[in-house]
């Protein structure tokens, strides 16, 4: 089903209640979309309901039927109308002249901005989606894209294909960061600061592509019964989402009878969660690693960028189930996992705020989700740029004129 914007219905008095009659709002539609928005991004498809959505816009189940017929056309409006708003952010900048290339980073990270609360709709689109509606979502940033890299290329135009393309990425990532995390800081210096550090990687001294590695031995699986549950379970959660797997798929690929996989685990809940705590142990450690290994702040920084994207890129399954799966874990669960990478990104930008003493560790930390955004994004491209090019975008990103 292609879900297409609704024509208006009329605002005269209806029913929502029995014996009631009231004013329907002129923007009830907007309102819907609005609190959809905010609710799918949070907690992800599955764990919506509709009814929740018609009370937070202060409406009943039945009123908001009337403007759409199921969740699955809720969502895939919210979805079109975030991907609108981009196109027209876009669509208002010109298209000549020197500036465009700060100028669409600038309407890029404002509507990121705007839309914070709405950005986690763009890690559910791809699983969800129906082809149709996708497209719609699709064709706005593969514009995106191709208008970021051809005001790069103006800028610069020795940039080759592969330069260009991973550098125009890199800066989108930048762009839409905002989407990623919740630090406080004015719009207005949002959209200096962000677009300021995408812009300085139009000149990043990039090393040179690299074949991908012929497939090779990947080393040997684990023995013990409950690495081999997690393993598996995060390979199925990975590719074919946390809804759509069962314990007995777990098992099955686990080798095992499904009272194999209760006796380690007793819910599927406690195996994703699991693997939400394997990833933030082996970021935590990888920090721990590089400040140990380091005597400087710059070191330290380098230590922690080359770290964290040998992590990513070596295990793009785990941080994949981690940043779209998380609504599927309990609020408890939630709210330690985000308050570990609270302390994480806290430990990187107090950091980089020594290293560079004119920066404050508010703007730092907004740099942090910047850099940290562009290493997920850029280690699930295909194919896998290596990871020493993505080093260096987020090694500017943190260090900017210190690199």
């Amino acid at each position: 089903m292609t879900v297409r914007p609704g024509t208006s219905t009329s605002e005269t008095s209806q029913t929502d209640a029995p014996g009631t009659r009231q004013r329907r709002p002129a923007d009830r539609r907007r309102l819907i979309v609005d609190a959809a928005a905010k609710a799918f991004s949070d907690g992800g498809y599955h764990a919506v309901r509709l009814d929740d959505i018609a009370e937070a816009v202060g409406i009943s189940a039945p009123a908001l039927y009337r403007h759409f017929p199921n969740k699955y056309a809720l969502f895939a409006e919210t979805t079109s109308a975030l991907a609108r708003s981009l196109r027209s952010a876009l669509d208002a900048v010109d298209t000549d002249g020197d500036d465009e290339l700060r100028a669409l980073l600038v309407a890029i990270t404002a509507a990121s901005f705007q839309n914070r609360r709405k950005g986690g709709l763009y890690r559910w689109e791809s699983r969800y989606l129906e082809p149709a509606d996708l497209a719609i979502v699709r064709d706005v940033v593969v514009h995106q894209h191709r208008r970021v890299r051809a005001a790069a290329r103006r800028l610069r135009p020795d940039l080759g294909d592969a330069d260009a393309n991973l550098i125009a990425a890199a800066m989108t990532s930048v762009a839409a960061s905002p989407t990623t995390h919740r630090a406080s800081l004015p719009a207005r210096e949002v959209t200096t600061l962000i677009p300021d550090a995408a812009l300085n990687l139009l000149d990043v001294d990039l090393p040179g592509p690299v074949q991908p590695a012929a497939p090779g031995v990947h080393g040997l699986a684990p023995a013990a019964k409950r690495e081999i549950i997690l393993t598996e379970a995060i390979n199925l959660f990975a590719s074919r989402g946390f809804r759509d797997v069962t314990i007995e798929d777990i098992a099955h690929a686990a080798d095992l009878p499904a009272s194999g996989v209760y006796r380690h685990f007793p819910s599927k809940v406690a195996i994703l969660e699991a693997a939400f705590w394997r990833a933030t142990d082996r970021v935590t450690s990888a920090i721990s690693d590089a400040l140990a290994a380091s005597t400087t702040p710059h070191e330290a920084i380098l230590g922690m960028i080359r770290r964290y994207v040998q992590l990513t890129c070596s295990t793009t399954d785990l941080i994949s189930v981690y940043e779209t799966e998380i609504g599927h874990a309990t609020p408890e669960a939630r709210a330690a996992l985000r308050n570990q990478q609270r302390i994480t990104v806290e430990e990187w930008a107090t950091w980089v705020s020594r290293e560079r003493e004119n920066l404050s560790i508010t703007h730092a930390r907004f740099l942090v989700h910047a850099a940290l955004n562009v290493v997920t994004d850029l280690s699930r491209l295909q194919p896998q740029p290596s990871p020493e090019r993505i080093e260096a975008l987020s090694a500017r990103i943190l260090l900017g004129g210190n690199g």
